[in-house]
Protein backbone atom coordinates (compact mmCIF):
# COMPACT_ATOMS: atom_id res chain seq x y z
CA UNK A 1 0.00 0.00 0.00
CA UNK A 2 1.55 1.86 -1.43
CA UNK A 3 5.74 13.19 4.02
CA UNK A 4 9.38 25.13 12.20
CA UNK A 5 7.64 28.33 12.32
CA UNK A 6 9.59 29.93 10.19
CA UNK A 7 7.73 28.43 7.17
CA UNK A 8 4.46 29.76 7.72
CA UNK A 9 6.08 33.15 7.57
CA UNK A 10 6.03 33.43 3.49
CA UNK A 11 2.55 32.21 3.60
CA UNK A 12 0.82 34.52 6.12
CA UNK A 13 -2.59 34.50 4.58
CA UNK A 14 -3.23 30.87 3.29
CA UNK A 15 -4.43 28.06 5.40
CA UNK A 16 -3.68 24.70 5.68
CA UNK A 17 -7.10 23.90 3.99
CA UNK A 18 -6.75 26.84 1.34
CA UNK A 19 -2.84 25.51 0.55
CA UNK A 20 -3.76 21.84 -0.90
CA UNK A 21 -7.24 23.54 -2.48
CA UNK A 22 -4.50 25.64 -4.47
CA UNK A 23 -2.56 22.94 -4.71
CA UNK A 24 -4.72 20.54 -6.24
CA UNK A 25 -6.72 23.22 -8.62
CA UNK A 26 -3.89 24.50 -10.10
CA UNK A 27 -3.71 22.40 -12.54
CA UNK A 28 -6.44 21.48 -13.17
CA UNK A 29 -7.45 17.89 -11.34
CA UNK A 30 -11.02 17.24 -11.22
CA UNK A 31 -12.72 14.15 -10.08
CA UNK A 32 -13.22 10.77 -11.59
CA UNK A 33 -15.42 10.62 -14.69
CA UNK A 34 -18.61 8.59 -13.83
CA UNK A 35 -19.18 9.88 -10.26
CA UNK A 36 -16.93 9.32 -6.71
CA UNK A 37 -15.22 6.13 -6.80
CA UNK A 38 -13.80 6.58 -3.57
CA UNK A 39 -17.19 7.77 -1.43
CA UNK A 40 -17.33 4.80 0.81
CA UNK A 41 -20.60 3.33 2.78
CA UNK A 42 -19.42 1.55 5.53
CA UNK A 43 -20.35 1.50 9.29
CA UNK A 44 -18.42 2.56 12.11
CA UNK A 45 -14.47 1.39 12.04
CA UNK A 46 -13.98 -1.50 13.81
CA UNK A 47 -10.36 -1.85 14.37
CA UNK A 48 -10.49 -5.77 16.47
CA UNK A 49 -11.97 -6.68 13.07
CA UNK A 50 -9.39 -4.80 11.20
CA UNK A 51 -6.98 -6.74 12.54
CA UNK A 52 -8.84 -9.87 11.66
CA UNK A 53 -8.36 -8.91 7.90
CA UNK A 54 -4.53 -8.28 8.06
CA UNK A 55 -3.37 -12.00 7.87
CA UNK A 56 -2.44 -10.90 3.82
CA UNK A 57 -1.41 -7.70 4.23
CA UNK A 58 1.71 -9.20 7.05
CA UNK A 59 3.43 -10.44 3.73
CA UNK A 60 4.48 -7.09 2.90
CA UNK A 61 3.31 -4.81 5.75
CA UNK A 62 4.59 -6.86 8.55
CA UNK A 63 2.80 -7.58 11.67
CA UNK A 64 1.03 -4.61 13.27
CA UNK A 65 1.97 -2.82 10.37
CA UNK A 66 6.10 -2.92 10.53
CA UNK A 67 7.64 -3.79 7.08
CA UNK A 68 11.03 -5.83 7.20
CA UNK A 69 10.95 -5.01 3.48
CA UNK A 70 12.55 -2.02 2.78
CA UNK A 71 10.35 -1.19 -0.88
CA UNK A 72 7.19 -1.75 1.30
CA UNK A 73 5.19 0.95 3.24
CA UNK A 74 4.74 0.28 6.79
CA UNK A 75 1.65 1.00 7.96
CA UNK A 76 1.68 1.35 11.42
CA UNK A 77 0.40 4.37 12.87
CA UNK A 78 -1.03 5.84 9.59
CA UNK A 79 -3.87 8.19 9.91
CA UNK A 80 -6.95 6.38 8.99
CA UNK A 81 -8.24 8.72 6.59
CA UNK A 82 -5.25 8.20 4.12
CA UNK A 83 -4.92 4.74 4.72
CA UNK A 84 -9.09 4.30 3.40
CA UNK A 85 -8.23 6.72 1.04
CA UNK A 86 -5.54 4.82 -0.86
CA UNK A 87 -6.93 1.60 -0.75
CA UNK A 88 -10.47 2.84 -2.38
CA UNK A 89 -8.00 4.22 -5.03
CA UNK A 90 -6.04 1.49 -5.58
CA UNK A 91 -9.43 -0.82 -5.87
CA UNK A 92 -10.72 1.75 -8.02
CA UNK A 93 -7.79 1.48 -10.51
CA UNK A 94 -7.04 5.10 -10.03
CA UNK A 95 -3.53 4.32 -8.44
CA UNK A 96 -1.02 2.77 -10.37
CA UNK A 97 -0.12 -1.00 -8.89
CA UNK A 98 -1.00 -4.29 -10.51
CA UNK A 99 -0.43 -5.98 -6.87
CA UNK A 100 -2.59 -3.72 -4.65
CA UNK A 101 -5.25 -3.63 -7.72
CA UNK A 102 -6.02 -6.90 -7.31
CA UNK A 103 -5.89 -6.86 -3.44
CA UNK A 104 -7.95 -4.22 -3.21
CA UNK A 105 -10.61 -5.41 -5.43
CA UNK A 106 -11.45 -7.85 -2.87
CA UNK A 107 -12.48 -5.13 -0.02
CA UNK A 108 -15.43 -4.55 0.75
CA UNK A 109 -16.04 0.07 2.11
CA UNK A 110 -16.06 -1.74 5.47
CA UNK A 111 -13.13 -3.66 5.29
CA UNK A 112 -11.39 -0.80 4.12
CA UNK A 113 -12.70 1.64 6.87
CA UNK A 114 -11.70 -1.62 9.77
CA UNK A 115 -8.21 -1.76 7.92
CA UNK A 116 -7.34 1.72 8.41
CA UNK A 117 -8.43 1.52 12.31
CA UNK A 118 -6.36 -1.32 12.96
CA UNK A 119 -3.35 0.47 11.65
CA UNK A 120 -4.24 3.53 12.99
CA UNK A 121 -4.21 2.50 16.31
CA UNK A 122 -0.72 0.62 15.98
CA UNK A 123 2.57 2.90 16.91
CA UNK A 124 4.93 4.12 13.85
CA UNK A 125 7.95 1.60 12.90
CA UNK A 126 11.65 2.53 15.05
CA UNK A 127 13.38 5.52 12.53
CA UNK A 128 15.90 4.61 10.68
CA UNK A 129 19.37 5.44 10.88
CA UNK A 130 20.47 8.73 8.74
CA UNK A 131 23.98 10.41 8.23
CA UNK A 132 23.96 13.56 10.70
CA UNK A 133 25.08 16.13 7.72
CA UNK A 134 22.13 14.91 5.13
CA UNK A 135 19.59 14.62 7.69
CA UNK A 136 20.31 18.19 8.72
CA UNK A 137 19.70 19.33 5.36
CA UNK A 138 16.52 17.44 5.17
CA UNK A 139 15.83 18.98 8.24
CA UNK A 140 16.21 22.44 6.93
CA UNK A 141 14.24 21.75 3.47
CA UNK A 142 11.15 20.00 5.09
CA UNK A 143 11.09 23.15 7.61
CA UNK A 144 11.65 25.41 4.93
CA UNK A 145 10.95 24.56 1.69
CA UNK A 146 12.93 26.49 -1.11
CA UNK A 147 11.50 30.06 -1.16
CA UNK A 148 12.93 31.34 -4.14
CA UNK A 149 12.21 28.75 -6.32
CA UNK A 150 8.38 28.46 -5.17
CA UNK A 151 8.57 25.02 -3.49
CA UNK A 152 6.59 24.78 -0.43
CA UNK A 153 7.41 23.37 2.94
CA UNK A 154 6.62 19.38 3.60
CA UNK A 155 5.98 20.77 7.33
CA UNK A 156 2.81 23.14 6.14
CA UNK A 157 1.04 20.06 5.03
CA UNK A 158 2.80 17.11 6.74
CA UNK A 159 3.14 19.04 9.96
CA UNK A 160 6.14 19.57 12.58
CA UNK A 161 6.02 15.94 13.72
CA UNK A 162 5.23 14.47 9.86
CA UNK A 163 2.25 12.49 11.55
CA UNK A 164 0.19 14.10 8.44
CA UNK A 165 -3.65 15.90 9.51
CA UNK A 166 -6.19 13.13 9.31
CA UNK A 167 -8.79 15.32 8.25
CA UNK A 168 -7.61 16.68 5.51
CA UNK A 169 -6.22 12.67 4.41
CA UNK A 170 -2.47 14.11 4.40
CA UNK A 171 -0.09 10.81 4.97
CA UNK A 172 1.86 10.12 8.58
CA UNK A 173 5.19 10.36 6.34
CA UNK A 174 7.72 8.94 9.31
CA UNK A 175 9.61 6.34 9.82
CA UNK A 176 9.50 4.77 6.07
CA UNK A 177 12.49 3.16 4.61
CA UNK A 178 15.00 5.56 2.67
CA UNK A 179 14.43 3.28 -0.35
CA UNK A 180 10.28 3.35 -0.31
CA UNK A 181 10.78 7.37 0.92
CA UNK A 182 12.76 8.78 -2.46
CA UNK A 183 11.01 5.98 -4.78
CA UNK A 184 7.50 7.42 -3.49
CA UNK A 185 8.98 10.90 -4.08
CA UNK A 186 10.11 10.28 -7.46
CA UNK A 187 6.45 8.73 -8.35
CA UNK A 188 4.88 11.69 -7.42
CA UNK A 189 7.51 13.78 -9.36
CA UNK A 190 7.03 11.71 -12.12
CA UNK A 191 3.15 11.16 -12.37
CA UNK A 192 1.42 14.45 -12.47
CA UNK A 193 -2.17 13.33 -11.38
CA UNK A 194 -3.71 10.19 -10.08
CA UNK A 195 -7.57 11.60 -10.10
CA UNK A 196 -7.19 11.10 -6.37
CA UNK A 197 -7.22 13.75 -3.87
CA UNK A 198 -3.26 15.89 -3.18
CA UNK A 199 -0.71 13.70 -5.38
CA UNK A 200 -1.51 16.47 -7.96
CA UNK A 201 -0.03 18.91 -4.84
CA UNK A 202 2.57 16.54 -4.14
CA UNK A 203 3.87 16.16 -7.81
CA UNK A 204 3.89 19.85 -7.77
CA UNK A 205 6.12 20.30 -4.71
CA UNK A 206 8.00 17.45 -5.71
CA UNK A 207 8.58 18.63 -9.52
CA UNK A 208 10.30 21.87 -8.34
CA UNK A 209 12.53 19.71 -5.74
CA UNK A 210 16.55 18.72 -7.04
CA UNK A 211 17.70 15.19 -6.38
CA UNK A 212 19.96 16.32 -4.15
CA UNK A 213 17.34 17.72 -1.97
CA UNK A 214 14.94 14.52 -2.65
CA UNK A 215 17.95 12.59 -0.74
CA UNK A 216 18.15 14.94 1.56
CA UNK A 217 14.09 14.99 2.52
CA UNK A 218 14.58 10.91 2.48
CA UNK A 219 16.88 10.93 5.07
CA UNK A 220 15.19 13.41 7.13
CA UNK A 221 11.87 11.72 6.90
CA UNK A 222 13.24 8.06 7.90
CA UNK A 223 15.44 9.27 10.05
CA UNK A 224 12.84 12.37 12.58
Amino acid sequence: MRPSARSFLWLPVLSLSALVVALTTAQGQGSAPGGDPLALKAGPPDAKRGESLTQTCQGCHGPMGHSAQQDKPSLGGQVPSYTTLQLAAFRAKLRPSPIMQAIAARLSDQDIVDLAAYYAQQTPRAAWNAAADLKAKGAQFYNEGAVARNVTACVVCHGQDGRGNDELHIASITHQSPKYTVEVLHEFKGNPDFHIPYPNAMHIVTAGMTEEELSAVTAYLSSM
